[in-house]
């Protein structure tokens, strides 16, 4: 027989906490542009692990295979060169794409879930990092595109210089709004605004409805303990 399902889901949340813990300590010894890879397999790997079937699993396979083709061309790229900014643009917006089919499919998981378990307490966790996550692939390909989308105390970076976007994804989906980085463009206030608004709705309505399994699973368990039902009975009842 199979193992416990709870165990998955916590594969996959362990592995986005250790992305995003080690995140700008990669990022100093690499272009954030190779750590993708990395969050690429993460997510693929995720999707296996809830085991949605296996076109789904291809399909995320796909993706990240897209992925890494396109961070290889940009790996051979010079920095400064026109190419460049496409390129690294198309590698973020393949990501963002693995992302937000990985969060489909670990959501789909546990909407099918009837009673609350620690595996759906971990995707739904696991849920509001990718999201995090996402919205960070997505200004950096903002940045790619289009040079001084952000300001980093006040002024704008030179030198095609980007911020850590990822930290700022982070603290805009928990709205803390600390001001180191701010968004300067239209495109990217919008973006930081839709990100905001998708954290404090995911916290108040996603998880609320994830909570609200636990008393009618309790419930149901309390009234199969009060109230027993005898096989006996059930024999030697009248048939109509």
């Amino acid at each position: 027989m199979p193992g416990p399902r709870w165990r998955d889901c916590r594969l996959l949340l362990i592995g986005l906490l250790l992305i995003l813990v080690l995140f700008p300590s990669m990022e100093e010894i690499a272009r954030p542009i190779l750590l993708t890879s990395v969050i690429a397999a993460v997510l693929v790997a995720g999707v296996a692990l809830v085991r949605p079937g296996p076109h789904r699993v291809m399909t995320a396979a796909v993706i990240g295979l897209f992925q890494v083709v396109f961070t290889g061309i940009s790996a051979t790229l010079n920095t400064t060169s026109l190419s460049y900014p496409f390129a690294a643009a198309a590698v973020f917006g393949a990501t963002a794409i693995l992302i937000v089919y990985c969060i489909y499919c670990v959501l789909q998981y546990v909407l099918q879930a009837r009673h609350i378990t620690r595996d759906q307490v971990y995707a739904g966790i696991s849920i509001y990092l990718m999201l995090g996550l996402a919205f960070g692939c997505l200004y950096y390909v903002l940045s790619a595109r289009y040079a001084g989308c952000f300001a980093v105390g006040g002024a704008v970076p030179q030198d095609g210089q980007i911020p850590d976007l990822m930290y700022f994804s982070f603290i805009t989906l928990a709205t803390l709004g600390y001001g180191d980085i701010t968004p300067v463009t239209k495109a990217a206030r919008t973006l930081a605004e839709i990100e905001a608004l998708a954290g404090s709705l995911y916290m108040a309505v996603f998880m609320a409805r994830l909570v609200s399994l636990v008393p009618a699973a309790k419930l149901h368990v309390d009234d199969r303990e009060q109230h027993p039902v005898n096989l006996a009975d059930i024999d030697h009842a009248p048939k109509k």
